[in-house]
């Protein structure tokens, strides 16, 4: 993470930190002051997804002045402006994935009434937009449609895969659009994960964590039926992790013997919401209780507490610049940094 040196634009930022836990550290009377924990954002409409690249944060809103739907934003790193990146419309936006060249989400269109047919209707639907369109963007043909949102997204270099509770599938389609292919993998298909190689996903309906890597669900490999609602999932080079109502668990991707999941966080006040990774540590929220946890992937040391009395900490993502979360009900892109 970065030190404590900061761009104007970043010292101007401190002027949104009051209240806010671990504010500030003065180091001198001629040194900047250090402030770990600052609101980036504000008044943004219940902020759910949030994903990071080097020069920016996107996030999705539930809801946006002057719409019915919601809203995709973005905002350069160290920068105040907000900036709209979707035309106005009653579709409203929820999980974010980013790769070098395209931004990928999910979103459910608010003003759709009826019986959803997954057949005739495209009330959910996964799209891309440019990072270099004109914004605000007008939309482009969603990479697919159907009833059953996507709330969780996983990017390979070819496909997007996105985990379906209510369509009872994981739902692939190539980045460059074409024809969709529906894994029927239970009942609540939660989470998703792939390195490009292989796709993980949890089901925390039937309590399982399979790996498939030919698309075909008669290839699937389950590789634990033993697990307690198993949700949002993420993934390293070494192992898995994912969300419990209760606790965040890890697994090895290539187990010796009988090996069983580990528990990294438990105890939790209320059940984590969001789950990242960046280096040797998860970042995880709690939407509920108002508090967002740094743990050791190896187990090896107490959680740390970045933050508490929150406002509905939910989407979070990291990286080098920092640790940034969506505090949803007080409507903030808050970040956290340490170094």
């Amino acid at each position: 993470m970065r030190g404590s040196k900061r761009s104007a634009a970043t010292l101007a930022l401190a002027a949104l930190a009051p209240g806010l836990h671990a504010c500030a550290e003065i180091a001198g009377i001629e040194d900047r002051q250090v402030i770990p924990l600052i609101v980036i954002a504000e008044n943004q409409g219940a902020p759910r997804g949030i994903a990071l690249d080097e020069e920016a944060i996107y996030w999705t809103s539930a809801s946006a002045d002057g719409s019915q739907g919601g809203a995709l934003r973005r905002q350069i790193k160290d920068d105040r402006e907000v900036i709209d990146l979707l035309a106005p419309s009653s579709e409203v936006p929820d999980v974010i994935a980013l790769d070098a060249t395209h931004i990928y989400w999910s979103s459910t269109d608010a003003a759709f009434t009826g019986d959803c047919d997954s057949a005739k209707h495209q009330r959910d639907k996964v799209r891309k937009l440019p990072k270099a369109a004109r914004f605000p963007a007008a939309f482009e043909e969603p990479l697919w449609g159907s009833c059953g949102a996507a709330e969780a997204i996983a990017l390979s270099a070819d496909n997007v895969y996105s985990a379906r509770p209510n369509g009872s599938r994981i739902t692939w389609v190539p980045k460059a659009g074409g024809t969709r292919k529906d894994l029927i993998v239970g009942d609540e298909p939660a989470g998703v994960a792939t390195d490009g190689a292989l796709v993980y996903w949890t089901d925390r309906a039937d309590n399982t964590l399979s790996v498939d890597n030919t698309g075909d669900a008669d290839e699937a490999e389950q590789l634990r039926a033993d697990l307690v609602e198993p949700g949002l999932l993420v993934l390293d080079e070494a192992n898995l992790y994912w969300l419990t109502p209760d606790s965040v668990m890890r697994y090895p991707r290539s187990p010796s013997g009988g090996e069983a999941p580990s528990p990294l966080l438990a105890d939790l006040s209320g059940p984590p919401t969001g789950i990242a990774t960046h280096g040797d540590y998860l970042y995880v929220t709690v939407r509920s209780a108002g508090t967002v946890y740094r743990i050791r992937k190896d187990g090896t040391a107490d959680r740390e507490l970045l933050a508490e009395n929150q406002g509905g900490p939910t989407g979070i993502a990291a990286d080098g610049s920092g640790v940034y979360w969506t505090n949803t009900d007080a409507g903030q892109i808050v970040r956290f940094t340490d170094e």
